[in-house]
């Protein structure tokens, strides 16, 4: 029996990364857009998401793409089958 284990704990990190990336933000800009958002989030824990070593809740994706101003779906590019 073969047994794959994927060490990643989430899909979107880089999605992530690449979008905060994109509008020129630092960690800590994106933790504070997100606690005005209604989400209380570190920028410790948002690097360790970015780094897929968090687990993600799926709430946290809507609040991710308002402060990013992107679509949900966006953050699934390449992942559609």
């Amino acid at each position: 029996m073969l047994i794959v284990t994927d060490p990643a704990k989430n899909i979107v990190g880089p999605q992530i990364r690449k979008w905060r990336y994109a509008r020129g933000w630092s960690q800590a800009r994106l933790a504070v857009q997100l606690q005005l958002n209604g989400l209380d989030m570190s920028r410790e824990v948002l690097a360790q998401m970015e780094c897929q070593i968090h687990c993600i809740r799926d709430k946290h994706i809507f609040h991710l793409a308002r402060a990013l101003e992107v679509k949900v779906s966006d953050f699934f590019v390449g992942f559609e089958k």
